[in-house]
């Protein structure tokens, strides 16, 4: 976006700085066996150089990405290995303040999108203003302001689990936080209005397995302890985020010509449109409509991602659009705007390989696992960002340039 770009760039250099500086106050904890995740996104980049210096296939291509992507990646990683040993060494003396500061962090991308509409629907009618700033809008399509609804399901998902966490850490307790219970409460409404303003649907499917997984644990932690407030705050979350949800499945036909449309999108040799990126049109599923085309081409490419990650195992290098290429030299009449597979994982997995992908994947389990000795806020903080990153790699198209670092950060 227009003038974001130093401010991040500052940031990350500071953080990076301030990084290094508690890194090696603290180098000692570097040979814990609970830092091997660290040592492994360490490797990551190793590999990545020795991948552009002896594997490429685009060097060139590989070569920016090399100096802009894997750059910021790197002041990503020494940013947060700074900021979690700091927080690590400190967790009780700094929490009251430490954790609202973080916390409010992760929920501005949410309170910026809230206060945008707000300003586009309402800025002349209600608030009287004769013009909107262009910043102060929502756009649908591309503008120079215009916020991609992947990235509100990056930015928001994390922050909606986060609050899944605190709440069940709250009502575990014999008595209940109900301001730090209000504000939770809020941030999930809030997250899934977000996705229902921006039509997420991978948000809302994702949120719905977070959902099933803490009212899992949920059963398994207070078993006997359930008291009719608890039933009654639950069952209030539940009715809302599901009205939300319901009413996000009325606005979408896709929902229900899923299984036509994977149909028609698992025959690759017989419907070949998947290879044209829409310039040759849609094939007709059984229902006689044309598929959607998101459940058509999203099926699609993922299968022929995987069969492609299975022809190149050490994968094409690139973190953006390795998957396009892949696919034109395979299929040379196939269209050249073909970019991403549109699953996270899958476009990372074409781009750094399995060495790459299993380096990446196995750091973040061990983190995942890690977490079980930590205490609240930070255990919740911890997994629950950890478990929404895992699954929104799944199959939201964010293998991209400005959501690696975020991924390894």
């Amino acid at each position: 976006m227009p003038e974001i770009a130093s401010w991040r760039n500052t940031s990350l250099v500071i953080g990076a700085a301030l990084g290094l500086y508690v890194s090696y106050q603290y180098r000692s904890l570097l040979l814990n066996k609970r830092a091997l995740p660290i040592w492994l996104v360490g490797i990551l980049f190793l590999w990545a150089s020795f991948h552009l210096f002896f594997l490429s296939q685009n060097p060139a291509v590989q070569l920016v990405e090399f100096r802009g992507i894997w750059k910021r990646a790197l002041l990503a990683v020494i940013f947060a290995l700074g900021l979690g040993l700091s927080i690590a060494n400190n967790s009780e003396r700094i929490k009251k303040w430490v954790w609202p500061m973080i916390y409010l962090g992760l929920l501005m991308p949410t309170l910026i999108y809230l206060l945008k509409w707000m300003f586009t629907f309402y800025g002349q009618s209600f608030f009287r203003l004769e013009t909107i700033p262009a910043f102060l809008r929502i756009y649908q399509g591309p503008q120079p302001f215009y916020v991609p609804k992947t990235d509100y399901a990056v930015f928001c998902l994390p922050t909606l689990a986060v609050a899944l966490g605190e709440i069940l850490t709250l009502l575990q307790d014999r008595h209940i936080k109900w301001a730090q219970l209000l504000i939770y409460s809020a941030s999930i409404a809030a997250v899934s209005f977000v996705f229902y303003g921006q039509n997420i649907k991978n948000g809302f499917a994702y949120e719905a397995l977070l959902f099933i997984l803490f009212l899992l644990m949920m059963v398994s932690a207070i078993k006997k302890k359930w008291t009719p407030i608890k039933v009654g705050i639950i069952a209030s979350i539940l009715i809302g985020v599901g009205f939300v949800g319901y009413k996000h499945i009325q606005q979408n036909d896709s929902w229900a010509t899923f299984t036509a449309d994977s149909k028609i999108a698992v025959q690759l040799d017989r419907y070949q449109e998947w290879k044209f990126n829409g310039e040759k049109g849609y094939p007709i599923n059984e229902l006689g409509k044309m598929v959607s085309i998101t459940n058509y081409e999203r099926i699609a490419w993922g299968l022929v991602g995987m069969s492609l990650f299975r022809d190149n195992l050490l994968g094409y290098g690139l973190i953006e659009n390795s998957f396009g290429p892949l696919v034109n030299k395979k299929w040379p009449e196939s269209s050249v705007r073909l970019t991403h597979a549109h699953g996270g994982w899958l476009d990372l997995a074409l781009g750094l390989g399995l060495p790459g992908i299993t380096l990446v994947l196995t750091a973040l389990t061990l983190a995942l696992v890690g977490t079980r000795n930590l205490t609240a806020p930070w255990k919740n903080l911890g997994r629950w960002v950890l478990l929404s990153t895992l699954l929104l790699w799944c199959t939201i198209e964010v293998s991209n340039n400005w959501n690696f670092d975020p991924l390894l950060f």
